[in-house]
């Protein structure tokens, strides 16, 4: 706050649109990293997929998310960004509600679909979301913006995986996660963990549809 120069501009905080698609930004990554922190483990201890099988499906979010973003991206340039930041983050709730409904007995494309579902709402929620950050600053902080939506993201990473793995440890016995593979009954107790952290996750992206919808005054050029 004195400093001539500081390396954060404290002020740019105050602008609602910036300071709430942060927040969208950072809520919809925690999720994102209880999606795909949580899910191998589901698919290779549960499941019994290969490690290569395991990588192939997971592909299916990202492949999704680079499909669609860019479309989002343009598309929020004409019907503005708080709408389709909104829907984005919805559907990655919806997604991870569905996936908490998954059981031992999931097929590859049970799996295959609710990951592109999660990587459709992540494709139309990034593009957009960014714009607002970057749009509601002005012009002299765009860099300063940028490195602070970076930090958010990976803010929300380290969160997600944190709170992913606290609710699970929470949940299910220490003898049962050290297991590479679980028996029938093991399963069940791990999938009552699982789907409690799933739901955490989409409670998470649920808030960050809301607070996609807070805006204020636009960055002067």
């Amino acid at each position: 706050k004195k400093t001539s120069q500081p390396m954060i501009n404290l002020s740019l905080f105050g602008n609602k649109t910036f300071s709430f698609a942060n927040l969208s930004a950072m809520l919809n990554f925690m999720s994102q990293y209880v999606m795909t922190f949580l899910t191998p483990f589901y698919l290779q201890r549960v499941l019994h997929y290969r490690a290569s099988d395991t990588g192939l499906l997971m592909a299916c979010f990202s492949l999704i998310v680079l499909c669609v973003a860019p479309f989002s991206g343009v598309l929020s340039d004409h019907v503005g960004t708080k709408s389709l930041a909104c829907m984005g983050a919805a559907t990655c709730a919806v997604a991870l509600f569905l996936m908490s409904r998954v059981g031992s007995s999931a097929s590859f494309m049970d799996v295959a679909w609710r990951l592109a579902l999660f990587g459709f709402g992540t494709g139309i929620f990034q593009s957009p979301n960014n714009s607002a950050v970057m749009g509601s600053a002005p012009r002299p902080y765009l860099g300063v913006a940028s490195g602070i939506l970076a930090t958010m993201r990976n803010v929300g990473m380290v969160l997600g995986v944190a709170i992913s793995g606290a609710v699970l440890y929470s949940l299910v016995p220490s003898i049962v996660l050290q297991k590479p593979y679980l028996e029938a009954s093991e399963a069940q107790i791990f999938l009552s963990g699982l789907r409690c952290a799933y739901l955490a996750g989409g409670i998470l992206t649920g808030i960050a549809s809301l607070t996609s919808l807070i805006q204020g005054r636009q960055g002067k050029t």
